[in-house]
């Protein structure tokens, strides 16, 4: 087949190449090879309904069953392992309407809904919340997205990077505009969540309450599957909680989204650290059908230099704003240095700034254009008076293990 890295165009153009290059040589498999063509022609054209796929795989059946023809019996088997190699795919473009290669035209999705990480419908919702229907929006968004309001303040927003419309002037500001409408819909009562399926009698156990088990409570939980998370923290959130500053994500948005986890039935047991208050023959006992493990990535990298593990003053920075989220508020130090580029340590030093410390600088090994951290934020920094010292690389950490944090 052709390469277009599509299997629905793929085929399409396959069938195209056996009807008019002869490969049939019986009148009636030319016949159901056409109906194929046309079917599939539907699916990429985004016409096609719940009824197309199950024709296609039944005519595919028909072509390999038709003994008076072996050529056509061999066109049936190419597609017939093609529809079993790329069902998802197929279904997708039912279902979604999207192809994500590009090769089916009609299909394509915009360039901002491309770079989403999560695929969301941009389009739609920021035209819905143009018009006012702040809702509906919301609902769109959650279709792959359950906490809008959340990402809405904290995505790195790769959406707008991509916005036709920044190529005239300035991008659409998708992200705030998420956030916008989910702050006006929850005020207004009317965030809320879809109708379940119906109860399945199962029941599910979820390892961990941050973005991922969340998320797939969320769904599940939609799916008319019972759910219940544990969480070795005392709230959910996971690093949305714990690694990102309240000064940029309130605790009562990320309280209110899950809030609506809990109408949805999922239940939760904070405090409870799996492998010391809870082992999986324990659960097991307790009848679970299923466990998801969503443990999270809370350990920091290494610089792997001389000295690193030796002091007190010297910390990771995503156990600095855990303890600042959990609520110690003590100062780190007069003069700090974050070593770093990323996100992390600018919401490391700005955290320090908050605390008190009256010097803080961040060290980064390259330029300032190199800097992965979102360009707002740098310049949000550089605004509250973090220090940037470029081209830096720390050889080693020398001092006295006083101790101290100073």
């Amino acid at each position: 087949m052709p390469n277009s890295q599509c299997p629905v165009t793929e085929s399409i153009q396959f069938i195209d190449q056996a009807v008019t290059g002869g490969a049939f040589q019986h009148p009636r498999g030319r016949r159901i090879a056409e109906e194929v063509r046309h079917l599939l022609n539907d699916v990429a054209w985004g016409r096609a309904g719940d009824a197309h796929l199950p024709a296609v795989h039944q005519l595919v059946q028909d072509l390999m069953a038709n003994d008076k023809d072996p050529q056509g019996q061999r066109v049936g088997q190419r597609l017939h392992q093609t529809l079993e190699e790329h069902g998802e795919v197929f279904e997708s473009h039912v279902r979604t309407h999207n192809c994500p290669t590009g090769a089916c035209e009609w299909l394509t999705p915009a360039p901002c809904q491309m770079a989403c990480p999560a695929g969301i419908d941009v389009p739609t919702y920021v035209t819905l919340i143009g018009q006012g229907r702040d809702a509906e929006a919301i609902d769109v968004i959650r279709r792959d997205n359950p906490f809008p309001w959340v990402c809405g303040l904290v995505c790195t927003r790769p959406c707008e990077f991509m916005c036709v419309r920044g190529r005239m002037d300035t991008p659409v500001s998708i992200k705030f505009l998420k956030a916008f409408a989910a702050e006006r819909a929850m005020s207004e009562g009317t965030y809320r969540n879809p109708q379940k399926e119906e109860d399945k009698g199962k029941r599910v156990c979820v390892i961990g309450a941050g973005p991922g088990g969340l998320s797939a409570s969320y769904y599940l939980a939609l799916k008319g599957y019972g759910v219940h998370v544990i969480e070795a923290l005392p709230m959910a959130g996971g690093m949305t909680m714990v690694g990102i500053p309240r000064y940029r994500l309130p605790r009562e948005v990320i309280d209110r989204e899950v809030a609506m986890l809990e109408d949805l039935g999922v239940t939760f047991a904070f405090n409870t650290r799996f492998g010391q208050d809870v082992t999986l023959e324990g659960l097991k006992s307790q009848g679970y059908d299923a466990f998801f493990f969503a443990i999270g990535a809370h350990k920091a990298y290494k610089l792997g230099i001389p000295g690193e593990a030796d002091y007190p003053q010297t910390m990771e920075a995503i156990d600095l704003l855990r303890r600042v989220a959990l609520g110690e508020r003590h100062m780190p130090g007069k003069r700090v240095v974050v070593v770093g580029g990323g996100n992390v340590a600018i919401d490391a030093a700005r955290t320090s700034l908050r605390l008190g410390c009256p010097e803080v600088t961040i060290a980064y090994r390259r330029t300032r254009h190199e800097m992965p951290a979102d360009e707002e934020e740098v310049e949000q920094a550089e605004e509250e008076g973090v220090r940037f010292s470029f081209l830096t690389i720390p050889a080693k950490i020398v001092g006295e293990a006083t101790g101290s944090r100073g």
